[in-house]
C-alpha cells in the first residue's frame, strides 16, 4: 500500500513538474514562459513551436517578448488607458470583437450535408473542370462545402437583419 501511494505521489509530482512551462526570461520580476513564446509564434507563424526553433531564433523570440513586455509596462505607466480617447476607441473595438465572435458562432451553427455538396457538384458539373477534364468530386468537396456554408450564412444573416429591421425604428436620412 505504501509503495503504491508513493508511486502515485511520484507520478503526480512528476506530471506537474513536466507540465509547468519553462521560464525563458524575467522582466521586472514577471516570467516570460514557453507558453508565451508559443502564443507569440502562433500569431506570427501558425503551427510553429518554440522548441523546434534553433537557438538563434529562440533568442530572437525571447528578445521580442522582452521588448513587448517592457513596452506594455511603459504603456500602463503612461496612463493612456485612462484617457477618454482610449476608452472610446476601446469600446468600439470591444463591440467590433463581440460582433465578430457572434458572427463566428452563427457561422458555426450552419451545416452542409454531403448530399447538398454532391447535388451542387452534379448541378454545376460544367464548372467543375480543369482544362477539358472534370475534377473528381472528392478533390472539390471541401471547397464546395465552404462555398455552400458561406451562401447559407449570407441567407441566414439577411433573414436576421430583416427581422431586426422589422422590430426596430430605422430612419434613413440620405
Amino acid at each position: 500500500m505504501k509503495l503504491s501511494l508513493a508511486l502515485a505521489s511520484f507520478v503526480l509530482t512528476s506530471t506537474f513538474v513536466f507540465a509547468a512551462p519553462a521560464a525563458l526570461a524575467t522582466v521586472n520580476g514577471k516570467a516570460i514562459t514557453t507558453n508565451d513564446a508559443n502564443a507569440f509564434l502562433s500569431k506570427a507563424a501558425p503551427g510553429m513551436s518554440f522548441n523546434k526553433l534553433d537557438p538563434k531564433m529562440k533568442r530572437q523570440v525571447v528578445d521580442q517578448l522582452v521588448n513587448q513586455t517592457l513596452v506594455k509596462d511603459q504603456v500602463i505607466k503612461s496612463g493612456i488607458q485612462s484617457t477618454p480617447a482610449f476608452k472610446a476607441q476601446y469600446a468600439a473595438i470591444k463591440n467590433d470583437l463581440a460582433v465578430d465572435m457572434w458572427m463566428k458562432q452563427q457561422m458555426n451553427k450552419i451545416t452542409v450535408t454531403d448530399k447538398e455538396t454532391k447535388a451542387f457538384y452534379d448541378a454545376n458539373g460544367d464548372k467543375m473542370k480543369q482544362g477539358d477534364k472534370k475534377v473528381p468530386y472528392e478533390q472539390v468537396k471541401k471547397e464546395i462545402t465552404q462555398f455552400l456554408k458561406l451562401e447559407k450564412f449570407k441567407e441566414h444573416m439577411n433573414k436576421t437583419t430583416d427581422a431586426l429591421r422589422a422590430g426596430a425604428k430605422v430612419e434613413i436620412k440620405l
